[in-house]
């Protein structure tokens, strides 16, 4: 299928003009680059459910509390241009620090209240304070009708939901399911530091969930969670941070199964590679 080249905008004011000649629904979806299947069907979702398509490719340096972290991320432009071209997207937008943060790289203080006090919010300090801070500037920028952001980042998803809601943004936020590659680990920009022996290792990750879902309301929560440890994550050499069942909108964790739904929650290093994943259960 042939698509329209889109439009590449790396200035305030080149997006705004492109902005304003759209008259119809605008789809945004901002990504950190390094693309993969996930970031493309969050493309496609919008595709389906908008007039145009605007994407962004910007590694926000005020989400990243390691600073080496942030020189890590891998950054692939070109690729990321190809893959938007043939994914039927209308413009990009790729700006600099300095055309987001105007020479003020700094983060904006939120308070979330328990929404953020575990999980990322723990073991990332200011990491959603960096979020916001950046999302805030990009919808500011934009102006979009629809943002499309994965599940796979669950927390974020409900921190940018609420956000956008208290603040009474005419902004719907769409979350949009989590992609795996044909073993189960999810997609991640992340994954391609791994090597093929890491990659291996990383898929205890997903069995995990897979492993809890399944033994939902058959064996306890806790003994359960137990076993996990000790037969996947520690033999695959993946260092915990969490693994949890929780509330699906507070995202306070369950000491016992609950009888409707929850989220399934984890993070874990894979050799110097950070991945977190989630899984919904009714």
């Amino acid at each position: 299928m042939n698509h329209k080249t889109p439009e590449i905008l790396r200035t305030r004011n080149e997006l705004h003009v492109w902005r304003n000649q759209q008259h119809g629904s605008v789809g945004f979806v901002p990504t950190m680059g390094a693309l993969h299947d996930g970031h493309i069907s969050l493309v496609h979702e919008a595709k389906a459910t908008c007039d145009v398509v605007l994407a962004s490719i910007f590694v926000n340096p005020t989400q990243f509390n390691d600073k080496k972290d942030l020189e890590k991320y891998p950054r692939t432009e070109a690729q990321d241009i190809a893959l938007l071209s043939n994914s039927a997207c209308d413009a990009i937008f790729i700006p600099s620090v300095e055309e987001v943060y105007q020479n003020n790289v700094a983060s904006l203080d939120f308070n979330f209240g328990s929404l953020t006090r575990l999980w990322e919010g723990k073991f990332r300090p200011g990491h959603f304070n960096g979020v916001i801070t950046v999302v805030s500037k990009l919808f500011e920028l934009t102006q979009p009708t629809v943002a499309f952001f994965g599940k796979k980042d669950y927390q974020q998803l409900l921190v940018i939901s609420h956000w956008t809601k208290i603040n009474q943004l005419p902004i719907a936020i769409v979350g949009c399911e989590t992609i795996r590659n044909h073993e189960g680990l999810a997609m991640s920009s992340r994954n391609s530091r791994l090597s093929e022996v890491e990659k291996t290792a990383a898929l205890a990750i997903s069995k995990s969930l897979y492993f809890l879902r399944e033994r939902k309301g058959i064996d306890s929560l806790q003994e359960t969670l137990a076993f996990i440890k000790n037969q996947f994550i520690e033999p695959a050499g993946v260092r915990l941070e969490y693994l949890c069942c929780a509330d699906s909108e507070s995202l306070e964790p369950f000491k016992e199964w609950p009888s409707g739904s929850c989220v399934l929650l984890v993070a874990g290093w894979v050799g110097g590679v950070r991945l977190i994943d989630e899984l919904e259960v009714n």
